[in-house]
């Protein structure tokens, strides 16, 4: 039995711009894109993923304590939803008070060498690949935690959502959080993930949407694309298997 590589451009072409490896991905991303439109909206399909699970939530302060109060408060959420959790973030004060409040953390760069000393089935960064320098290493570190069937969910805004389009059309000029300094899209995701021993197994597009406006939007795609009325990309990442082959 062979286990097929996932698609990597650089075995075709030095040319990251050869026309035959772009129409390869063209081809391959509709196949991973994944609509949610009836099961609520991000944080809860996530924490249906992370029910019963090892889990790893990469950023769990979300900026500022003001959110732990919060019934909304995703790591409050996650926390709640795993069979386990450990949650990291580089703000020391913060992980303090999250320490103080009883919840499983630990002071930790995620753009690191370290290794937390676990494996966990799932590992959720959530907004947090916008903000880093290295994007890549983010990527490592989470796939070095994963168990061999584990799974990484990473959440990041959409930049081809409609809700940037308004901005830049009512503003003249697009001012998202000041902290950001990345967009990454489906392309830049795979080959992140290529690039950190992962691939790129699916992109979710989650947002409560009536089935009346769905099939209004399906038609509008002749005009505006259908990615577009989705505010963030979900990725999911799993490890490269070793390619095997039958006796």
């Amino acid at each position: 039995m062979t286990t097929t590589p996932p698609f990597d451009w650089t075995a075709l072409t030095p040319d990251p711009n050869d026309p035959g490896a772009k129409q390869r991905m063209r081809a391959l991303l509709p196949g991973l894109r994944r609509l949610h439109t009836d099961q609520g909206d991000l944080l809860d399909y996530v924490c249906q993923r992370v029910a019963g699970k090892r889990v790893l939530d990469i950023g769990v302060v979300s900026h500022s304590a003001n959110y732990f109060d919060l019934a909304s408060w995703r790591h409050g959420r996650i926390a709640r939803s795993a069979a386990y959790c450990l949650g990291i973030d580089i703000l020391e004060p913060m992980v303090a008070v999250l320490k103080e409040r009883g919840f499983h953390v630990r002071c930790a760069d995620a753009t690191s060498e370290q290794d937390l000393g676990e494996r966990f089935d799932l590992v959720f960064i959530g907004d947090v690949v916008e903000h880093v320098e290295r994007p890549g290493a983010l990527l490592a570190f989470a796939g070095r935690h994963l168990t061999p069937q584990g799974s990484i969910l990473m959440a990041t805004p959409n930049p081809f959502s409609r809700k940037f389009a308004r901005q830049l059309l009512r503003d003249g000029v697009m001012v998202v959080n000041l902290d950001h300094i990345s967009w990454v899209t489906p392309t830049l995701a795979y080959e992140l993930g290529r690039r950190a021993g992962l691939t790129l197994r699916a992109y979710h597009l989650i947002r409560p949407i009536s089935p009346f406006r769905m099939r209004l939007k399906r038609w509008l795609t002749r005009f505006i694309p259908l990615e577009s009325h989705f505010h963030d990309y979900l990725y999911e990442f799993s490890l490269v298997p070793a390619q095997t082959h039958a006796e």
